[in-house]
């Protein structure tokens, strides 16, 4: 096992890390060493979390020996209380990692990665009761009833008490080393169900002596949970994988609704305690609970629902709003304050013990409504203080206190004394929206690079459609009929092209249900979009149901199993169950849509005064904190879902997809620049729909072939849930792994086998040839006959035989998509790269690249210049210079064309460069932007327009620089207008 030296600490790795895990983990010991937050996003398939472990636990050795030999002095009296050896009180001077994420799969997830590695502290998972629970008759109740029912059991003595809370002590002495291994809930329930003891009591013992402890992100949130936890906080560790929607979840944990139905469940339930006292007074002489406090409990829930009727509701899109401190006025005047409040809270909590002790022993499982009052009055009356109300708002006949500001839920650990918080996830971007609402500082931040290659991955963004419609999903065009038609044929031109599963996600279920019903109708002359996307791929529907979503995933799944099938579609939601925590690893999605900007409806009462109350809190000068505006919270709102909906596709290291932008504002720089960083340098703009077709076509022909090879997908399992891929890939068979590397790290050639070239249902994408636009029912070549495929045998004949100028005339007029599939020129002069790779020697002559731009004697002095000896020159990708004598043969360059890189000829280097930083597609739409302008099919503005556009990128910015020494001076301005827009 590799050990590695970071910032003084030997880190044992299961495996040889990549340097991007290496940077992680500096990251993750920086913030320990120095006793500060961090914020680390890492794209999932990066062994984040094995990272993470591997880091935390190196630094936590390094401090002491992990804990061990924990014994118990049990006490039959004194139900679990106990004596901790010395061992325990010696490690407790360290520090307590407390791991959360979000679920209890998740955490399984990462006790299993724990198990790679050779590190072994003390640990416990803390699990819920309807989880761990083994008790013949509590294990079948849910919530507070379940919760009720056990205390009750545990605290009695006759023959009802639960005989498993008993054995706790006994087993926690017999067997100290509990933990000392990674054990999981089902490992608890398993040793509950053996030896006897309560595997939920059993968890919660432990927890109080280990060296790191996994649970869900409630028990660290949730304040009455917290408070459960016998840790000592102080110079703790606190862990939040999987931390992207924390401050929605930590909002949510602050905030409450009380609608009029539970309000008036509440007053029945009060009346029934009342009844409840009565009877046992006078049946058993009882006095334990006295009628008077249920009547007064009764008399004030009566008040509150008196006066929530009576508040005057002139709009029902805008409620009646107040700020946070109305809610002391509201309750004020029905006599609680922070002074009663304590004393009500009393009476809740007899009710609800009364209530479920009446409900055992009538065998009902009903749950408790009272208990939410007592939750809601530890929310406003908590602490004995008032300042928390100003980040409240309240609204409606439904009695709502919402927090708009998350950082309460977290407020509490900096006073606790924590020593680090790490947050972490793979989709984190914009990231600095994080720091602003979890009113934290984050002094170490860190958006790592995937450890995928650049041909791994396909991004661009569609702005148009087949026909040239623009994309906008935005309400002032996602409505029209044309734009839901142009986008259906924009994905079945997708669904043809992407091999087995496909996700396209849409902003909203309203958008998705309105633009599926458009593809479902059909005229009686046509066939309908929804019918010509069957042919190609079986689509699946997101449903809103979430009982129904287990179904949905299975049904996916096995379509995507079926060998006779050609895939499957997934038409999905952003923020939906499909967007969120699901693995669609290898064939399970080759490609995600989105379809538009999932922008929050800006009418719901939560996100306009979300909004609202960020602006007021903006403009107050001099705050600890910077504040985002409402706007800026808004925008980073939709980004982080896209990029959530983005970040399920390419999920581990051999992994390999394309990610599809169908709305033109991704084509702004402010708007790429929320995405998530290890994607922004493989975006790139489209014009056409044509060229993200051609590109997208040879990427997955190219990748399919010589590029990673398929991992077979796990099967669905637990409800939905898709098999995780292990995050690291070094338990790979150790060939496969070579022969997978040795493709990755060779450039890709269009060497290609004439298996390449075929038609397949699974792995590789269809042979150019196949594709046939959406909005039209056949393609014809310019002398209007159909172009027919070609054979196997045909086509590789040809391929061996060096026919290269038919062939590539075949491909090139069956890729004519939207009748302009490049600009300036048709698509059947647009040759693609030949099937040699071949070497070919430049033939010695001039080249001026102005004769493009006209005469003009505006021309700079650096212009022409002449090229002196031949040059051997290849291209990065692999693609030949027969390309140019292909094009020279079919007079798109002038024969005289001829780059050299030669210090004396400026203009050659520069084509050299060009040809260099261009991917062949892209390089051959330069030469075509070339000869459209010589041709004056294209204005130069155009042409100007397009090329900066080419020349977008870090890498490529000398080239955006160089190109304006070759253009007249009189458009010198204009081109700079297109390259301050990059």
């Amino acid at each position: 096992m590799p050990t590695y030296k970071i910032r003084g600490i030997d880190v044992d790795f299961p495996y040889e890390a990549y340097e991007s895990q290496l940077v992680y983990m500096d990251k993750v010991i920086q913030s320990l060493q120095e006793k500060c937050n961090a914020l680390l996003e890492s794209p999932t398939g990066t062994g984040k979390t094995l990272c993470l472990l591997c880091a935390t636990l190196a630094w936590r050795k390094s401090l002491g020996s992990f804990t061990t030999g924990v014994s118990m002095q049990a006490d039959d009296k004194s139900e679990g209380k106990n004596d901790v050896s010395s061992s325990q009180s010696e490690s407790s001077r360290f520090s307590t990692i407390v791991y959360a994420s979000r679920t209890h799969s998740q955490i399984r997830q990462v006790i299993q990665e724990l198990k790679r590695t050779s590190y072994r502290p003390k640990m416990v998972v803390l699990g819920s009761r309807e989880q761990l629970c083994i008790h013949d008759e509590v294990k079948l109740l849910r919530g507070k009833t379940q919760t009720n029912a056990c205390r009750l059991l545990c605290r009695r003595r006759g023959k009802r008490h639960c005989n498993h809370f008993k054995k706790v002590p006994e087993y926690m002495k017999d067997n100290p080393q509990l933990g000392e291994e990674p054990v999981d809930i089902e490992d608890l329930v398993n040793i509950g169900r053996r030896f006897g003891p309560c595997p939920y009591y059993l968890s919660k013992e432990l927890h109080k002596f280990v060296d790191i402890v996994f649970a869900p992100y409630n028990y660290l949130i949730d304040r009455g949970y917290r408070k459960s936890l016998q840790l000592s906080w102080s110079n703790s560790i606190l862990i939040f994988d999987e931390a992207h929607n924390l401050e929605s979840i930590c909002a949510d944990a602050a905030s409450f609704d009380l609608p009029s139905w539970l309000l008036t469940a509440c007053i029945s339930e009060a009346e029934s305690c009342i009844d409840l006292s009565i009877e046992r007074r006078d049946k058993s002489n009882d006095k334990s609970q006295n009628p008077d406090d249920f009547a007064i409990l009764r008399a004030l829930l009566l008040k509150l629902e008196k006066r929530i009727a009576e508040v005057p509701i002139e709009s029902k899109e805008l409620g009646y709003t107040k700020p946070g401190p109305y809610i002391y006025e509201l309750l004020a005047d029905l006599n609680i304050t922070h002074k009663t409040a304590s004393k009500l809270r009393d009476i809740v909590a007899v009710a609800s013990t009364l209530l479920e002790e009446h409900n055992q022993q009538k065998s009902t499982g009903t749950v408790c409504r009272l208990d939410r009052i007592g939750e809601i009055l530890d929310m406003v009356f908590r602490d004995g203080r008032t300042a928390h109300a100003k980040y409240y708002r309240k609204v409606s006949r439904t009695l709502s206190w919402w927090c708009f500001n998350p950082g309460i839920a977290m407020e509490d650990f900096p006073k606790y004394g924590v020593r680090s918080i790490i947050l972490t996830s793979g989709t984190l971007s914009p990231m600095e929206s994080f720091a602003q609402e979890l009113k934290l500082d984050f002094p170490i931040r860190l958006e790592n690079p995937h450890v995928i290659t650049a041909n791994q991955i396909w991004a661009g963004v569609l702005p148009v459609g087949p026909s040239g419609r623009t994309f906008n999903s935005s309400y002032r065009t996602r409505d029209s009929p044309e734009y839901k038609q142009e986008l259906g044929n924009a994905i079945v031109n997708l669904a043809r092209i992407v091999p087995d599963g496909l996700l396209v996600f849409f902003p909203s279920y309203y958008l998705l249900d309105q633009i599926i019903a458009c593809w479902k109708s059909s005229n009686e002359n046509s066939t309908s979009i929804w019918d010509r996307i069957c042919k190609h791929k079986k689509p699946v529907i997101e449903p809103r149901d979430s009982s129904s979503f287990p179904l949905s995933i299975k049904d996916y799944m096995t379509t995507l199993n079926d060998t006779s099938a050609s895939g499957a579609i997934f038409f999905a939601v952003c923020r939906g169950k499909v967007s969120e925590g699901l693995d669609f690893a290898d064939h399970a999605g080759r490609a995600v849509v989105i379809t538009g900007l999932p922008f929050a409806t800006s009418t719901d009462p939560k996100v306009r005064l979300k909004r609202e109350y960020l602006d007021q809190q903006s403009r107050p000068q001099g705050e600890l904190f910077k504040v985002l505006t409402g706007d800026e919270w808004y925008n980073q709102q939709a980004s982080r879902a896209v990029n959530q909906a983005v970040g399920r596709v390419i999920r581990h290291r051999y992994d390999y997809g394309a990610i599809i932008f169908c709305d033109e504002r991704f084509s702004h720089p402010h708007r790429q620049s929320q995405v998530s960083r290890w994607i922004q340098p493989h975006i790139k703009c489209f014009s056409r729909f044509g060229e993200v077709v051609f590109t997208l076509t040879r990427f997955f022909r190219d990748v399919g072939t010589q590029g990673p090879t398929k991992v077979s997908m796990l099967e669905a399992k637990n409800g939905g849930n898709i098999g995780e891929i292990p995050s690291s890939d070094q338990n790979m068979d150790k060939f496969h792994k070579e022969k997978l590397l040795s493709h990755l790290a060779t450039p890709m050639t269009q060497n290609f086998s004439a298996s390449s070239l075929l038609d397949t249902k699974k792995g590789c994408t269809s042979f150019l040839g196949e594709i046939v636009p959406a909005n039209r029912s056949s393609l014809f070549s310019d002398n209007g006959k159909t172009v027919h495929c070609e054979s196997s045998r045909n086509i590789c004949g040809k391929v061996l035989l060096g026919e290269r100028k038919t062939l590539q005339s075949q491909e090139c007029d069956r890729l004519d998509l939207a009748d302009d599939c490049q600009l300036g020129e048709k698509s059947k002069d647009t040759p693609i790269a030949p099937c040699s790779s071949k070497k070919r020697r430049f033939i010695t002559g001039d080249y001026d690249l102005k004769q493009y731009f006209g005469n003009s004697n505006e021309h700079s002095s650096s212009a022409s210049q002449s090229a002196q000896g031949g040059v051997d020159l290849r291209h990065k990708d692999g693609v030949a210079s027969d390309s140019l004598e292909l094009i020279r043969q079919k007079g798109n360059l002038p024969d005289d064309f001829v780059p050299s890189v030669g210090d004396e000829t400026k203009g050659s280097a520069f084509l050299a460069q060009v040809r260099d930083k261009l991917s062949a597609a892209e390089y051959i739409n330069f030469v075509g932007y070339m000869k459209a302008l010589k041709t004056k099919t294209m204005k130069i503005s155009e042409v100007l327009q397009c090329i900066s556009r080419l020349f977008t990128g870090p890498d490529r910015l000398p080239l955006l620089k160089r190109f304006k020494d070759y253009i007249p001076a009189k458009y010198h301005s204009l081109y700079e207008h297109y390259v301050e827009k990059k």
